[in-house]
């Protein structure tokens, strides 16, 4: 376990001489005893890379989306996330907002792959959904804000074989067996850039576990390129590649 997460920590660790001064190895460990204290939290940090919670654009019905990078790749966590739009903005009456609903579920696809093939795991399961509504409205024909809510969780197991079981520090990790789970408040905004592109600039609070993260975004017709930001997460920050269809 302990091998695989450095590997996984080596994609993200870029070098360069400004950096040749920090000791990766004790900087590596420090970030691994950080996982293995909250494995699901570590986890979970990159389902939000991949969930869709901005606003369908005006005239949209519904829209799908899946999180390419570094949720498909490296990560494999296949996924795929829906919105729905309930009410567009002024049609019920001038001034009402447009409502959307949202949602999506993802499975790590190399925790099946690890179970089949591996000497070692015994069992493996890592997968989570989420679910919200957000209201948005514009204040001027290039400024729209929105506001939502949404309700995450995650389920990690992992089982290794007797007599196979990991050594971290001088202790024998037999298995790990966690999860995550919070409700969110979100609330961001938009400003257009031309036909189908658009900064997204947006905040979301834990009501559970009292944390604050952002993401800026840049929405092309069918991709976002985006930057989340964990504060207290073991890797802070997040360049996000997702793929996105709107109807």
């Amino acid at each position: 376990m302990k091998r695989l997460i450095l590997t996984f920590l080596a994609l993200f660790i870029v070098k360069s001489p400004a950096l040749a001064a920090i000791d990766w190895t004790s900087k590596g460990m420090q970030m691994v005893g950080e996982i293995m204290s909250n494995p699901a939290g570590f986890f979970y940090d990159f389902q939000q890379d991949l969930e869709a919670t901005t606003p369908l654009p005006p005239g949209k019905t519904f829209g799908i989306q899946m999180g390419l990078f570094p949720t498909t790749i490296p990560l494999t966590y296949t996924n795929i996330s829906g919105k729905i739009r309930l009410h567009g903005e002024g049609r019920l009456a001038p001034g009402v907002p447009q409502v959307d609903l949202i949602g999506g579920y993802w499975d790590m696809l190399a925790a099946k792959l690890a179970t089949k093939d591996s000497e070692t795991i015994d069992n493996a399961k890592f997968g989570g959904y989420y679910m919200g509504a957000i209201v948005s409205a514009s204040v001027s024909p290039k400024v729209r804000t929105f506001w939502g809510y949404k309700h995450s969780q995650l389920n990690a197991r992992l089982d290794f074989k007797p007599g196979q079981e990991p050594d971290f520090l001088g202790t024998k990790i037999n298995s790990f067996d966690t999860g995550f789970k919070d409700d969110f408040f979100m609330a961001g905004i938009e400003t257009p850039k031309g036909i189908g592109k658009l900064w997204s600039i947006q905040f979301n609070y834990g009501i559970k576990t009292q944390t604050i993260s952002s993401k800026v975004s840049w929405y092309g017709k069918h991709f976002e390129l985006g930057l989340n930001i964990f504060p207290e997460g073991v890797l802070v920050f997040h360049p996000v590649w997702n793929f996105h269809l709107n109807f």
